[in-house]
């Protein structure tokens, strides 16, 4: 009775280490999904502006960043690329004609293609003839849909058919009218602003303003790829130079840092768990030989191999362990559907766990198997001395 008392305490502290540990790696992919993962998401893009003081509003050499600015910028050890944007010196605006009747005056952008989150070439992100593609903000889309259209009676838009529509654009250069056919190719989550090719804008500019050539240049804002968004700092560094950053993004990164340092300390916990039941697995089948040791010495002298032993108790013990993992992930795996489904997830979340986690099933009995087979026959030999 005892022994299966102490069994069932091993095992549901197995249960209890599993649990830890798969629950924060999959609690980690949930993070990554409402957070967004450090590869590419817009947590760890910022878009940089100079806080408006009263010495600099209305002077643009002090207000914009200058090559000295990004330079520096480039130094930070929080930052691994630099962005700037190039703002249009020229006059221009967009009408869409007969079938959505607006006219409205246009600020335009342009930023090198590596620093766009929508998936285009440099090639595919070009003027063609009189067609300029146009990136912009998917906010820039829903303010139109939930809010201009409501109100004005006009038909709302979905994203793909956004990408049907064309717009005249009317740009001015030097007086002389320009028209052109703008067309939505992709929107932006990470850019809140009105992209056309970079090239494409600055030699407008140029033509607008030929004296920009000899003056230094200065970019009204800079879009920067960071390691981690919540670095305190990077946070320091940018209230040092009066730097300002979209605070909501600044906020999540922080709320996401936290929580993978609460998950990696709950992970940790269960895995001194684990080794703490692995030890106490070993001192038990330890204490199982002892306690038979007459038994195991004539099976022995028999011929009956000690190897053959502890591989049987081992697998035993390995076949034990999977069962346990498998009630650990399907727990999980419960879990999982039902936070998936709740509102709170807002269909962010997949309503199954990650199906790596599942080769652990595998893995984890075969190499805990090998562990205690090893460690059991070497103690038998080294004791024993059979």
């Amino acid at each position: 009775m005892k022994k299966i008392f102490n069994s069932i305490i091993l095992y549901a502290g197995l249960f209890i280490a599993f649990i830890l540990v798969l629950s924060c790696l999959q609690l980690y992919e949930n993070a990554n999904r409402l957070f967004g993962s450090k590869s590419g998401d817009s947590n760890y893009w910022l878009t940089f502006s100079k806080k408006l003081t009263p010495d600099n509003i209305g002077r643009r050499e002090l207000l914009g960043f200058n090559e000295n600015d990004i330079a520096k910028l480039k130094t930070w050890p929080e930052v691994k690329n630099v962005y700037p944007f190039s703002a249009n010196e020229f006059k221009a605006s967009a009408n869409g004609g007969d079938f959505i009747p607006f006219y409205t005056d246009l600020y335009f952008e342009g930023v090198d293609i590596s620093g766009i989150d929508v998936p285009l070439t440099e090639k595919e992100f070009q003027v063609k003839g009189n067609e300029i593609p146009i990136i912009i903000s998917r906010e820039y889309l829903n303010l139109y849909n939930y809010g201009f259209a409501l109100n004005q009676g006009l038909p709302q838009i979905s994203e793909d058919f956004a990408k049907k529509i064309e717009v005249n654009i009317n740009i001015t250069v030097n007086k002389e009218n320009k028209t052109y056919i703008g067309k939505m190719v992709g929107l932006s989550d990470r850019i809140h602003s009105v992209l056309i090719p970079k090239k494409f804008l600055d030699s407008l500019n140029l033509a607008t303003k030929p004296s920009l050539a000899s003056q230094p240049k200065i970019y009204n804002r800079v879009l920067v790829q960071v390691k981690d968004s919540g670095d305190e700092g990077l946070i320091a560094a940018m209230k040092d130079n009066g730097y300002e950053s979209n605070q909501e993004s600044l906020r999540s990164a922080k709320i996401k840092s936290k929580l993978f340092l609460v998950l990696q300390a709950i992970a940790i916990l269960g895995v001194f768990i684990f080794a703490l039941c692995l030890y106490i697995i070993v001192s038990f089948i330890k204490i199982q030989f002892l306690e038979k040791q007459e038994e195991v010495s004539i099976k022995n002298s028999l011929g009956y191999s000690p190897k053959k032993m502890v591989n049987d108790i081992s697998r035993r013990f390995s076949i034990h362990l999977t069962i346990v993992l498998v009630l650990s992930l399907l727990l999980i795996a419960g879990g999982q559907y039902f936070a998936a489904k709740s509102s709170i997830s807002n269909d962010l979340l997949s309503p199954y766990i990650n199906p790596y986690l599942w080769i652990l099933v595998i893995i984890i009995p075969i190499l805990v198997y090998f562990f205690v087979k090893e460690l059991i026959y070497r103690w038998l030999i080294r004791s024993w001395k059979i």
